[in-house]
This record gives structure tokens, C-alpha cells and sequence, in this order.
């Protein structure tokens, strides 16, 4: 029982890291995706101002995101530390209240995969309107990729708090 919550918390701990991070990679691409041909960079001087400004606003997310991250990959080193100090007793007590938050936090990487995808549709359909110079199109493309992005952080930091609640959970101060 001891190695199964051990391993149930390293799995979930690597298995939401990892994905999460791919989800909503900050660059607002999808790396592992290789049926989908390389896009040109583009010149977001030539676009206009108010797209400009939408592409600002995709930066700072992209700088939250990385904060994000950072913190998703700290927490997930707390949760493999707490959980190796968990002596077999404590282990068995925990097993239901911990697979209730790990279970949350797939539904909430699993939201943020569905979320990428339609992003990358939205990111598409950007490239498309903004080579034809449809600027009122690419707008609305790049108002729905910040929206789409704006969502994904929020489940980001839904994980997050769970990931403290997993902390608080079966770190050494609940382990007396």
C-alpha cells in the first residue's frame, strides 16, 4: 500500500506537470504537434495598433505563465518530498482525501488540453486572416486567442491551489 500512494503521488505529480506545461506552452505554440506546417514569424510591427495591443497583453500572460510553471514544478518536488515521509499508516489515511485532489487536478489538466486545442484553431485561423491583411478578422482571431489564454491561466492556477492543498495535505506539519 505504501509504494501504491507513493507511486499514485509521483505519477500524479509528474503526470500534471508535464502536460500542464505542454497544455499552454507561453509561446502560444504547441511543440509536439508536427502535422501542422512551421508558420512564418510574423511582423507585428506591421500589424495594427490594436492588434499590437492584443499581442502585448499575450506577452504578459506569457510571463504569468512562466511564474505559473515555475511554482507547478516547485510544488510538484514538495508533494514527491512530502509524500516519501509519509510513514505507512499516514499513507492509508490520506489515500482518499489525496486521489480526491489528484482527481481534480486531471479534470483541470484535461479542460486546459481541450483548451490548447481550440487555441491552436484560433492561432490558425489568426495567420490565415492576418497574410490576407483581414484586420478586423485577425482582431477578433487574436481577442479569442487572449480569452482562450486567459482561461487556460485560470486553470493553471486552479491546479496550483490544489497542488497546495495536496501539500498542506501530507506535508510534515499534518503528518503528526
Amino acid at each position: 500500500m505504501k509504494r501504491y500512494l507513493h507511486a499514485l503521488l509521483t505519477f500524479t505529480a509528474l503526470a500534471l506537470a508535464i502536460p500542464a506545461v505542454a497544455s499552454a506552452h507561453p509561446d502560444g505554440h504547441h511543440h509536439h504537434d508536427h502535422q501542422q506546417p512551421a508558420r512564418p514569424n510574423i511582423d507585428w510591427s506591421a500589424m495594427p495598433a490594436d492588434i499590437q495591443a492584443l499581442k502585448t497583453q499575450l506577452d504578459q500572460i506569457k510571463t504569468e505563465q512562466k511564474s505559473l510553471f515555475q511554482q507547478m514544478k516547485s510544488q510538484n518536488e514538495q508533494i514527491r518530498e512530502a509524500g516519501k515521509a509519509l510513514s505507512k499508516d499516514k499513507r492509508k489515511s490520506l489515500k482518499q482525501p489525496a486521489k480526491q485532489l489528484i482527481e481534480k487536478m486531471k479534470a483541470s489538466k484535461e479542460a486546459i488540453r481541450e483548451m490548447r486545442d481550440l487555441k491552436r484553431e484560433s492561432w490558425s485561423s489568426f495567420h490565415e486572416n492576418a497574410e490576407k491583411k483581414q484586420w478586423a478578422a485577425a482582431k477578433t482571431d487574436m481577442e479569442t486567442i487572449v480569452k482562450q489564454k486567459r482561461q487556460i491561466i485560470e486553470k493553471q492556477q486552479n491546479i496550483v491551489r490544489l497542488q497546495k492543498q495536496l501539500i498542506t495535505l501530507i506535508g510534515p506539519s499534518a503528518q503528526s
